[in-house]
Parts: structure tokens; C-alpha cells; sequence
């Protein structure tokens, strides 16, 4: 039973994971994490659907976030089925509070960011880190056409702490995508033709910079990591921790620790064709070899079924 969001337009990881359990012969059934449509006219709360789901046997719940699933909840479920529960958490440390309260609800609990596990297990979670991954069907390179051409792109939800970084970058020939900017958000094919369109792609994780919260910043690499690896767009990000665990720093991604650093980086990367060439073709390689959702769920399996 896979607990996430599925919806084609914007929610495609839900779809993902249920594909990437199929393809290692899993038998998958779907429940929708959000209240919608016939659902909400009907008020059928998420537990009562999961509930009415349990008439058919499973072997393992995994819910991709579930925050609207309260510890008491979750324990009256549980008592429902023999099923091992499994919880991977998408948003640490950014809602802390909700991870902290769901983690020691479930058997096994997955983050994405590697300072937040002890803390988890200190709390009395089985916690363990599980890096985010892509869908090589959907993220592909593609000639994304003259709309989409950008010496520099960034595709991301707009906040104040990345719009002061992002500021700095204007006469770079920046172009921004993403809820709250100008051009605003992207789905479908048009995400992955913004992310291939660009002769750089530049990631900006949440919280980074002198303006943001280093609580909240995390260890963590972001899923625009791995999926501009899958579009085959050289990557300039911060350099948070966890990435060189994934990605060889200079020959697979090229990252940067400030705002001036992120200047020269990014002037650097955009006077060479050659090195865009040879970071976007080894990050690809990397990502297709390493980082699909399938070698995630390989991986999740394996700790979650033992």
C-alpha cells in the first residue's frame, strides 16, 4: 500500500514510487494522501480510507509524508493489519516538528538529510537516511526550444532568503520559474523543458545564505539535484553535505558556499561550453547508474522488509 499524492500534472513522485515498486515485482495498491474531490464532498478522512483499504491484505504501508496522519491514528490502523509501516519523510528539517512527532510512530522512518536521523533515533525512531532519487521515463534531455533557452535557470518555489541570493545573479541572464515568480510554475512536460532549457541549472536549497535559518538548512541534497542530473543540465548548487555522497564535486556537479562564490562559479561555468558538456553527460551517467526511484526502493525494501 503506497501512501502519497498522484497526480500527473504536479505530484508525479507518488506515480513514480508506485512504478519503481512494480518494476521489483511489487503488488501495488494507491492511496491518495489528500482529501479531494468525490473524498472531500463525501468527508472520508485519509485513515478512513486507508482503513477501508486493509480488506485486501498487505505486507507493507508506505506513506511519502503523511503528516495528516496523527500517532494515535496511526497506532488504531496498525492494529488493522500485520502490515510492517514504513514512513519516508520528504521535508526534514524544514517541519521538524511534524517529522519529530510521526517518526516513532512507524517501524522504520525515512529522511532524506542526514543530520536529522540521530536525532530521530535519540527520540526513539527507527531512523535511517534514504537520498531522493528521479525518474529517468519522465527527465530526460530534450531540445526544450527557444522558449525555454536560458544562459542560467532556476526552477523553484519563490521565498525571501532565495530572492535575495537570485538577486545578485540578474545580469547573468537569469530566468526564473516557480510559484511566486513572474514567469510562475511549470508542470508536465513544460518542468522538464524549463530545467533542460537553461545552459546552467542552478539549485538554491532552502534556507541558504546569510538570510536564512541554519536549523532549518539541514545536510539534505533536493530532488532538483537528481532531476537535473536525469535532464542532463550542468548543475551549480550549494553545497550542502549529503550531495558529495552522490555526485563527485567538480567532475558531476559544481558547487558553491556564498553569494560571491555562486558569481564566480557561475560566470566560470558559462564561459565553458566544454565543461558544461562534460558535467552534464558524467552527472547523467551517475544519475541513471545510482539515483533512480527504483534503487531507491531497492534500497528502502531491504531495510524496511529484513
Amino acid at each position: 500500500m503506497l501512501v502519497a499524492a498522484f497526480n500527473r500534472r504536479y505530484h508525479r513522485s507518488g506515480l513514480a514510487l508506485a512504478a519503481a515498486l512494480e518494476s521489483h515485482g511489487c503488488e501495488v495498491s494507491a492511496c491518495e494522501e489528500r482529501t479531494r474531490g468525490l473524498d472531500a464532498l463525501l468527508r472520508r478522512p485519509l485513515a478512513a480510507r486507508l482503513a477501508a483499504s486493509f480488506r485486501q491484505p498487505a505486507d507493507l504501508v508506505l506513506v511519502f509524508k503523511g503528516a495528516g496522519l496523527d500517532p494515535a491514528t496511526l497506532a488504531e490502523l496498525r492494529r488493522r493489519t500485520r502490515a510492517r509501516w514504513v514512513n519516508w519523510f520528504p521535508d526534514d528539517p524544514h517541519e521538524r516538528a511534524v517529522s519529530e512527532r510521526l517518526a516513532p510512530a512507524y517501524d522504520c522512518f525515512f529522511t532524506h538529510d542526514t543530520s536529522s536521523v540521530a536525532r530521530h533515533r535519540s527520540a526513539g525512531a527507527r531512523a535511517y537516511y534514504l537520498a531522493f532519487g528521479c525518474d529517468p521515463v519522465y527527465l530526460r534531455p530534450r531540445d526544450a526550444g527557444r522558449r525555454w533557452r536560458a544562459p542560467l535557470v532556476f526552477v523553484g518555489s519563490r521565498d525571501p532568503v532565495r530572492e535575495r541570493v537570485l538577486r545578485e545573479l540578474a545580469d547573468l541572464g537569469l530566468v526564473t520559474w516557480g510559484p511566486g515568480w513572474p514567469n510562475g510554475p511549470v508542470y508536465r512536460g513544460d518542468y522538464v523543458r524549463a530545467l533542460a532549457g537553461g545552459s546552467v541549472g542552478l539549485n538554491v536549497h532552502q534556507q541558504f545564505g546569510d538570510g536564512g535559518d541554519p536549523a532549518r538548512y539541514g545536510t539534505g541534497a533536493n530532488m532538483r539535484v537528481f532531476e537535473l542530473a536525469a535532464v542532463g543540465t550542468p548543475q551549480l548548487a550549494d553545497a550542502k553535505q549529503d550531495i558529495a555522497r552522490h555526485f563527485t564535486p567538480g567532475r558531476e556537479i559544481v558547487l558553491y558556499h556564498s553569494v560571491p562564490e555562486l558569481r564566480d562559479r557561475a560566470s566560470e561555468l558559462l564561459a565553458d561550453r566544454e565543461l558544461q558538456r562534460a558535467l552534464a553527460g558524467a552527472a547523467r551517467e551517475r544519475a541513471l547508474r545510482e539515483h533512480t526511484w527504483a534503487h531507491r526502493m531497492e534500497e528502502l525494501l531491504s531495510v524496511a522488509l529484513r
